[in-house]
């Protein structure tokens, strides 16, 4: 497009209801004004599936400005930017996010689910060994919490500064460094008590360390790159990335603590004084202030939640890493010199560190009503659900003690579980669900509600957080808590699975074809059943009149619907596949009516195999292309030769 023809259109004035991809597409001298902003490799060569609106929202950018500096480089006609095909910065979360779900579909929740069953038929704690449990404990926290944490820094941080990362190929170092520092100390520790065993562990924990050491240093390079602006946000990740270098340190020191104990009597007393404050570290001064950490900066603008001020913010960090090292000076106090001073130290961190958790909460309002419905709110919602009730089963542990006589391994491990899977791994699958399909250029809205995934993981929670303390009281209860990890984990299955989906580019196909403020105007062959009926309600008595009677039932178009493409459905079940195109069409075209205040009983007729041109053939941006060009991509062959 040349310098005249763009200056024309910038007559037209930007509402920010335009969406991304449109207005790359007509007008590619913008794309240098949103790659400024943070847009870079995001959702492929024209941007992600969303408004303008939006993405000044997520970039914390004044919608004004943004709008006004797009019709400036488009009057301008500035040169053009075009995203890097070999940039790894633009794909380097990945790996990270593979590799973290790889870990927790073996050595973390599927291993954990086999030990929870082993326990649960046994009906006893003492069936399971130390190292085998804490094995799966250090797969789960460096894996599947420690993968994704990076993965998502090494993607988002950069982009939350409006800049890109830096020294993407050492980033990249850090990958095969810390996945190959993960498995030694797993398997190491896995198989203890082993002289070999316990140097590759150790081995391990060197390279894990080293490649956290890496990460910490990039991505405070990356939150204090000159003219970056800092935010309350960015104290939080900080002190996290703090957080996660002392617990890998102190890991190191753990481990060979407990391998070398000598009789069982001195591995329960090593485990029972040094395991704590090691979880402590890991739990609540790592995962949970990271979390609380990018909730300020993400959820507001990908999710509009509320924004906490700055103030308090900085006030209840303070408290929150006071409180993380109350906990473990207080725990450590007691067990060595014991006294009331270490019991009140204790307590009264467990204490602070809930009670400011429950004040930033309401202050981001997860619990408000939101305009915008979400697939991944209702994840981030019962996290934060999870994790009060994790801290309030914490600070009612002295009570519970006192009640039962003594300290509860079930009821100390219900808590941990709470906060570990409730809230931890519910943010992980929340997150993942919303920034995926968003880098890879495909709306939300186009994909399934995940709510099997989300009820699954919620119910194995419940009954695992609920079962589990119950033993304390009733043999019973074992079995229950010991079938709990298997929902958990078929949760997880199918989440994982939707994802590697969508970075396969499975759904890419759904959104290729005639889009226009991010509806369909025209059914394609290879276009996705279960998107369709999503993107556009109304084609679903269509589907039904033509001979797809099982469209109505909800769960099978979040499930079948979702595998087969028009022409494979059509072979199916023998419908004429050009009949049912054309009545799609038809309803596709016509305009839908607009909610009133006034009964209306004519709304106006169109002609068969016609539409109204305001409709169809404009968008927000101008004219459509009224024929559209079949989709060029291995999809599209695949769904030919199928």
């Amino acid at each position: 497009m040349t310098t005249t023809q763009e200056s024309t259109h910038a007559t037209q004035h930007l509402t920010g209801k335009e969406m991304i991809p449109d207005v790359v597409k007509r007008w590619p001298s913008a794309r240098a004004v949103l790659d400024r902003y943070g847009l870079h490799c995001c959702g492929g060569p024209h941007g992600p599936a969303e408004t303008l609106s939006y993405f000044a929202r997520a970039h914390d950018v004044d919608q004004g400005k943004l709008l006004r500096e797009l019709e400036e480089a488009i009057a301008l006609g500035l040169p053009t930017t075009e995203p890097a095909k070999d940039d790894p910065a633009g794909s380097i979360y990945r790996r990270f996010f593979l590799a973290g779900i790889a870990a927790t579909l073996t050595a973390g929740a599927t291993w954990g689910a086999w030990l929870l069953l082993r326990l649960g038929f046994a009906g006893s704690f003492r069936e399971l060994g130390t190292f085998e449990v804490n094995a799966h404990g250090h797969a789960q926290i460096f894996g599947w919490v420690g993968l994704f944490v990076m993965g998502f820094a090494y993607q988002a941080f950069p982009r939350f500064k409006h800049g890109s990362l830096r020294r993407p190929r050492l980033a990249l170092a850090t990958f095969p460094i810390y996945v190959v520092g993960l498995i030694l100390r797993t398997v190491g520790e896995a198989l203890q008590p082993s002289p070999v065993l316990l140097a590759a562990g150790l081995a391990g924990s060197v390279l894990e360390i080293a490649a956290i050491l890496i990460f910490a240093w990039m991505i405070t390079e990356t939150l204090f790159a000159p003219g970056a602006k800092r935010s309350a946000s960015d104290h939080y990740i900080l002190s996290a990335i703090f957080w996660f270098v002392a617990q890998a340190i102190y890991d190191a020191f753990f481990f060979p603590v407990t391998s070398l104990a000598s009789t069982v009597d001195e591995l329960v007393q090593s485990v029972g004084t040094w395991q704590v404050p090691l979880r402590d570290m890991q739990i609540h001064g790592f995962a949970t202030l990271m979390i609380l950490g990018v909730s300020q900066r993400y959820l507001p603008g990908m999710l509009g939640l509320c924004r906490v001020p700055e103030k308090l913010a900085n006030r209840l960090l303070l408290v929150f890493n006071l409180a993380v090292a109350g906990e473990i000076v207080g725990f450590l106090g007691k067990r060595l010199w014991g006294g009331p001073v270490f019991v009140s130290l204790l307590e009264g961190s467990t204490l602070a560190f809930g009670g400011s958790c429950v004040v930033l909460a309401l202050r981001l309002g997860v619990l408000h009503r939101h305009g915008e419905p979400d697939r991944s709110l209702k994840f981030v919602r019962a996290a934060y659900a999870w994790l009060m009730v994790s801290l309030l089963l914490l600070a009612a542990m002295p009570l519970y003690a006192q009640a039962f006589g003594g300290f509860s391994h079930a009821y100390f491990g219900a808590t941990r579980h709470a906060i570990t899977v409730g809230f931890i791994s519910l943010m992980i699958v929340g997150v993942a669900s919303k920034v995926v399909p968003t880098l890879n250029g495909v709306p939300a809205t186009a994909l399934p509600g995940l709510w099997a995934p989300f009820l699954l993981i919620n119910a194995g929670c419940f009954l695992r957080v609920l079962f589990q303390t119950l033993t304390d009281f009733t043999p019973v209860a074992f079995p229950v808590a010991g079938l709990s990890g298997l929902f958990e984990v078929v949760g997880l299955t199918i989440w994982s699975a939707h994802i590697l989906r969508v970075l396969a580019g499975r759904y890419r196909f759904a959104v290729e074809g005639p889009i226009v403020g991010g509806a369909p105007v025209q059914a394609l062959p290879e276009h996705n059943v279960g998107w369709l009926v999503r993107a556009a309600p109304q084609t679903i008595p269509v589907f039904e009149r033509m001979g797809f009677p099982l469209i109505r039932n909800h769960l099978l178009r979040e499930t079948v619907a979702n595998s087969v493409n028009i022409r494979q459905a059509c072979r199916l079940r023998g419908v004429d596949e050009e009949k049912l195109l054309r009545a799609l069409d038809e309803i596709l075209c016509a305009p839908q009516p607009r909610p009133t205040a006034v009964p209306v009983t004519f709304v106006g007729r169109i002609r068969e195999g016609e539409c109204e041109k305001h409709d169809c053939e404009s968008g927000p941006l101008g004219p459509a292309p009224r024929q559209v060009q079949p989709i060029s991509s291995p999809l599209h062959e695949l769904s030919h030769g199928s």
